[in-house]
């Protein structure tokens, strides 16, 4: 006798199967003849696929035509004529073995950059697909749901070294498309050549590779799909592109502390509503026009960056704009302006700068807003991107102090193997410096033991507290018997005024703003967090520290209720009395 769930059609079985996980469909085949007949429709792999993968490629490499990372993002059919299912069995296997090699990054301290090289090098954007899935609800949204569930779900842990990952596959995707530019025998200036020239630079941002471009191409659609839009000339639909530029709020920055912040130097900033300089407006406005049928490129002077917009047939005069004052303007006008560091008056035709030279350009704003605010927590990422540039594309001539430069790559970049190889030199002692770091991964230096004796600590690793005199929030992540910062830096800090001056202990602390601070024990208020009545108030709080960059390197998770962080094993092993 048939049972009656056989004799369903199989367009039933295609819909009923959509509302199961591949797995699902996977076990289902095993169950008689019709069924692994059934569950072997290729369109049905085809959604599941869909449905589980972004990314279709590795690396991505430069490109004027589309936006960038568009072309790693595309999929049409299964490579070497596979189907979906057999393509869907393959890339599961890849996932299995880039999640094998994060549970050894994460639990093991041998090889640990070796192996996210290897998922690096091996995998590149497909690996996102897997990592994606432990980054925090501030980079996933789909995550951010009840606030306690979510906080005591969360591994801190995976959550770290998942993101940590993406960022060194981002970065070396960066190095790539430098490479990439580099070697290209002709790069058009025109159209979407500069925004993503400029993409490059933003693989270097702690959230770059999220940056989408291709809401310039909704936005073009809104323009060209307007009726009114296709009757004006082209003057009137420079001004209406600039018009709608500052609709969506890509501005610019005005003087000062605004516009020398190191964040207008990334487009993940200038697309998140945040103004910025010239160069970057030109690269928005010169992709928006191309998206219009228009032919715009940037032009650059001393101290400005420029658009040349080319007129109609009959009208050999291009256009040009002043994107950082929003209108149209005359060679006369520029004359008059840059009258003090021009040699003679510009005359047509003006000269289209070069992509590279612009994106030389654009490292050198970097190291000008590096030098000018010593502080902000994209200096490293800044110095990272703006000497890869310099030595790929520039005449290898480094801004910094190379010792000093490298100390700081190597503290805030420690996987980062391939950018220090770029870097090194017989003329260096860098190649030395890689064996060593080589060496270190694969035999690690035993953690050092901090015991409990005597004269102990009051407070205890992942324990949040409030700072006593400047009231903001943090999380203590080790501690010292006494002060072992330097002489200087005591003296600077003003610690002789202490009622124990530097003869107390002292907590090293990842504070709510990210910075990493040392704290004496007198200034350490574990009471605050508990006195606080408000549950809202305090998972805000917990969130806050749970969104800091490195919190996940010493914490696993967070117990709310007891206002501490759980250690991962390696914090455990360094303090072992504070987790008794």
């Amino acid at each position: 006798m048939t049972s009656s769930i056989e004799t369903l059609p199989p367009e039933l079985f295609r819909f009923i199967l959509a509302y199961l996980s591949p797995e699902d469909t996977s076990a289902l085949a095993q169950t008689c003849h019709r069924m692994n007949i059934i569950t072997r429709d290729d369109k049905i792999w085809q959604q599941y696929f869909l449905q589980r993968y972004i990314f279709s490629t590795n690396s991505i490499q430069y490109s004027d035509e589309e936006y960038l990372p568009s072309s790693a993002l595309k999929f049409t059919e299964p490579p070497d004529n596979c189907t979906w299912q057999e393509y869907f069995i393959q890339r599961s296997l890849q996932d299995k073995h880039i999640r094998s090699l994060l549970n050894e990054i994460i639990s093991i301290r041998i090889k640990r950059i070796h192996n996210a090289e290897l998922i690096s090098s091996t995998y590149g954007f497909l690996a996102f697909d897997v990592l994606r899935h432990y980054f925090s609800p501030s980079i996933d949204t789909s995550k951010q749901l009840n606030t306690s569930i979510t906080l005591n779900l969360r591994n801190l842990t995976r959550e770290y070294y998942s993101l940590d990952i993406a960022r060194l596959i981002s970065r070396n995707i960066g190095l790539s498309l430098l490479n990439d530019l580099k070697n290209r025998t002709e790069t058009r200036t025109e159209g979407k050549a500069l925004i993503n020239a400029l993409f490059i630079i933003q693989c270097f941002h702690p959230y770059g590779i999220f940056l989408s471009l291709n809401r310039l191409h909704l936005i073009g659609e809104r323009l060209i799909n307007d009726p009114i839009f296709s009757t004006l000339n082209v003057n009137e639909k420079c001004e209406s592109i600039i018009k709608t530029m500052k609709i969506e709020k890509f501005l610019a920055a005005n003087g000062g502390d605004e516009y020398y912040d190191l964040e207008n130097s990334f487009l993940f900033s200038t697309f998140n509503g945040k103004p910025t300089i010239p160069l970057t407006l030109v690269a928005i406005f010169c992709a928006l026009a191309d998206e219009c049928g228009l032919i715009a490129q940037p032009i650059g002077f001393p101290g400005e960056v420029m658009i040349q917009v080319e007129q109609s047939l009959n009208n050999s005069i291009p256009l040009i704009i002043s994107i950082f004052d929003g209108k149209i303007i005359t060679l006369n006008e520029i004359n008059v302006r840059l009258a003090d560091v021009l040699d003679r008056p510009l005359t047509y035709p003006l000269f289209i700068t070069p992509i590279i030279e612009l994106v030389i350009r654009s490292a050198r704003n970097i190291i000008n807003s590096i030098s000018r605010y010593t502080t902000s927590s994209l200096n490293s990422y800044g110095l990272y991107a703006a000497v890869s540039i310099l030595k790929i594309l520039g005449d290898g001539a480094l801004p910094f102090a190379f010792h000093s430069m490298i100390n700081v790559i190597k503290e805030h970049f420690p996987m980062d193997i391939r950018f220090l190889e770029m870097l090194s030199s017989p003329l260096t002692t860098l190649n030395d410096d890689l064996d060593q770091i080589r060496n270190q991964d694969l035999n690690p230096l035993p953690i050092e033991e901090k015991r409990r004796i005597n004269s102990s600590p009051k407070f205890y690793a992942g324990q949040i507290f409030q700072h006593k005199q400047y009231n903001y929030w943090g999380v203590i992540c080790g501690w010292d018997l006494i002060c072992m910062a330097s002489t200087l830096w005591q003296v600077r800090m003003g610690i002789t005024n202490l009622l124990r001056g530097a003869s107390q202990p002292f907590y090293h602390i990842l504070a709510n703003d990210s910075s990493r601070r040392y704290v004496a024990e007198d200034n350490i208020n574990t009471d605050a967090f508990n006195l606080i009545d408000d549950q809202q108030e305090k998972y805000s709080i917990v969130q806050n520290l749970c969104s800091i960059d490195d919190i996940g390197k010493y914490f696993e998770r967070v117990d709310v209720i007891n206002a501490r962080f759980i250690p991962n094993n390696e914090l455990r092993n360094e303090y072992p009395d504070d987790f008794v």
